[in-house]
């Protein structure tokens, strides 16, 4: 993982909590927000190495738009969504082409195995 900030879109501030504590015990910069608003706010002063987004957003962007809006500027950008409401509907892989999909409640391990694919596809 490069030494890119990581981008975490999530309104949830218990479930953001989790997700810094561990970005942070691998040494990653955190850039949070909890809407797409904010999210592109802080990309566009400070572009992300990765983008963590839960899918379902405050306001009138989820976290895939969002995810498809910053790739117009970094089309490599490896995004992971997040998500406690994925279905049949919402965990396909062409929602954001190439985000590796990470249904809550998840795990540690679960983490940082979707970190280590969302940025081997994006090499």
């Amino acid at each position: 993982m490069s030494d890119s900030p990581v981008l975490l879109v999530e309104d949830d501030d218990s479930v953001a909590l989790i997700v810094e504590t561990i970005l942070s015990t691998l040494g990653k910069t955190i850039l949070r927000a909890g809407s797409a608003q904010q999210a592109i706010a802080l990309a566009g002063s400070d572009a992300p190495g990765l983008i963590i987004t839960d899918l379902n957003l405050p306001g009138d962007m989820g976290g895939d738009a969002l995810s498809l809006h910053l790739r117009k500027a970094q089309p490599a950008l490896p995004v992971i969504l997040i998500s406690g409401d994925f279905d049949d509907d919402t965990a396909r892989d062409d929602l954001v082409p190439g985000a590796v999909i990470l249904p809550k409640p998840f795990r540690r391990a679960a983490l940082l195995e979707a970190i280590e694919k969302a940025t081997a596809r994006a090499v």
